[in-house]
C-alpha cells in the first residue's frame, strides 16, 4: 500500500482569482494517498470521513481521526467497491485529451477571470477531461452541466467543447462571487447547488458526495501547482 500522507486544506494561501476576495473554511484532509488525477475520487470514496467541531466554530473533516474529538461521519464504501476497473491507456488518454484542452482552457479561464488552476481542478475530478462525459444524474460534458444550467448560460449543445467549458467557467464564476470567493463554499455549490449551502448555514452540506468532492478538487489544484 502507498505511504500516507496528512494534507491540510487551510484557510490561507490561496485565491480563485486576482479579482476574488476571501478566505477559505477550513478543511482537513488525512490518510490521502497521492494516486494522481484519475484515480484520487476513487481513493476518498473508499475512505472513512470524520468529522469534529472545533473551537473556531469550523467542522473539521478526515480520513481518519486526528484525536479524540474526531467522531464517525460516513462509513466509506469497499476499496474493491470504490475503485473503478481504469486500464492504463484510458489514463493516458484522459492525460493527452488534459495536454490537448489546456490552450482552450486556459484562454477562457483568463477570458471571464477565473483561476485556471481551479478551472482545471473541476474538469479533472468531473470529467477526467472526456468531452462526452454523461453522468446518470444527466451532468454532460467537460464541466458536467445540467439542462438548467446549460439553459441559464446559454449552452445549446451541451457536449460541445468550447460551449461547455464558457457556460461551466461564467457558472463557476458566478458561484465565487456569490460566495465572496470562498473557494469550498463555491465547490460546494458546484455539486450540490447553492441552495443547499444556503440551507446548511453556509457550510458543506452534509452529503457524502459533496463532502468527498470539495477535497477532491482542492488537492488536484495543489497537484497541477
Amino acid at each position: 500500500m502507498p505511504a500516507m500522507m496528512t494534507t491540510t486544506l487551510a484557510a490561507t494561501g490561496h485565491s480563485a482569482s486576482a479579482a476574488v476576495r476571501g478566505g477559505w473554511h477550513k478543511l482537513v484532509l488525512a490518510g490521502l494517498m497521492p494516486l494522481g488525477m484519475a484515480m484520487l475520487p476513487a481513493s476518498l470514496l473508499a475512505a472513512d470521513i470524520y468529522r469534529a467541531l472545533k473551537a473556531d466554530g469550523q467542522y473539521h473533516y478526515a480520513t481518519q481521526p486526528l484525536d479524540a474529538s474526531y467522531e464517525l461521519f460516513a462509513r466509506g464504501e469497499s476499496e474493491q467497491a470504490a475503485t473503478p476497473r481504469i486500464k492504463p491507456t484510458q489514463s493516458l488518454a484522459s492525460a493527452r485529451r488534459a495536454q490537448e484542452l489546456k490552450p482552450l482552457i486556459a484562454s477562457l479561464a483568463q477570458k471571464h477571470g477565473v483561476d485556471f488552476k481551479l478551472v482545471w481542478a473541476i474538469i479533472a475530478v468531473e470529467s477526467r477531461f472526456n468531452p462526452q462525459a454523461l453522468s446518470h444524474k444527466g451532468a454532460s460534458g467537460l464541466m458536467q452541466l445540467m439542462p438548467a444550467t446549460a439553459a441559464r448560460y446559454g449552452v445549446s449543445k451541451r457536449f460541445d467543447v468550447a460551449q461547455n467549458l464558457d457556460g461551466g467557467i461564467r457558472y463557476l464564476k458566478d458561484l465565487l462571487i456569490r460566495h465572496d470567493g470562498n473557494l469550498t463554499l463555491t465547490l460546494a455549490a458546484y455539486n450540490a447547488g447553492a441552495g443547499a449551502v444556503s440551507r446548511h448555514g453556509q457550510r458543506i452540506p452534509p452529503y457524502r458526495e459533496t463532502m468527498l468532492y470539495v477535497p477532491a478538487v482542492l488537492v488536484q489544484m495543489q497537484v497541477e501547482d
